[in-house]
């Protein structure tokens, strides 16, 4: 009986203990973020580097912000927390032209070549 009852308890840990990798936007990788220059760079080129911002905002002085978010959560084994990586990007622009940038990055892994 105690053995049933451990390899129940084994099977609902690997059941609950996995679960599915959650993915949202696209990843903001080092080498396009080294290409935005503020007083440089388009609203265009941060359209091409990036794509279409997942939202806009209006600036009070007039400007627009574009706003880019990435969202990766992942299992790996039952035991070990898991794994996450949360981006986000704010390009200020003004007049077509980037005038600030700000870039926030949270993760719980390991750091690759590509976020260097």
């Amino acid at each position: 009986m105690r053995w049933r009852i451990l390899v129940l308890v084994l099977l609902l840990a690997f059941a609950f203990g996995c679960g599915p990798s959650i993915t949202q936007g696209t990843r903001i990788d080092a080498e396009k973020r080294s290409q935005v220059l503020k007083g440089q760079t388009t609203a265009e080129q941060v359209v091409g580097l990036f794509g279409k911002p997942e939202k806009v905002e209006k600036l009070p002085t007039g400007g627009e912000k574009y706003i880019y978010n990435y969202y990766y959560e992942g299992y790996d084994r039952w035991y070990r927390p898991h794994k996450y990586d949360k981006q986000k990007l704010e390009v200020s622009i003004k007049e077509g032209i980037v005038q600030d940038y700000l870039f926030i990055r949270e993760f719980r892994g390991e750091i690759t070549d590509q976020d260097k």
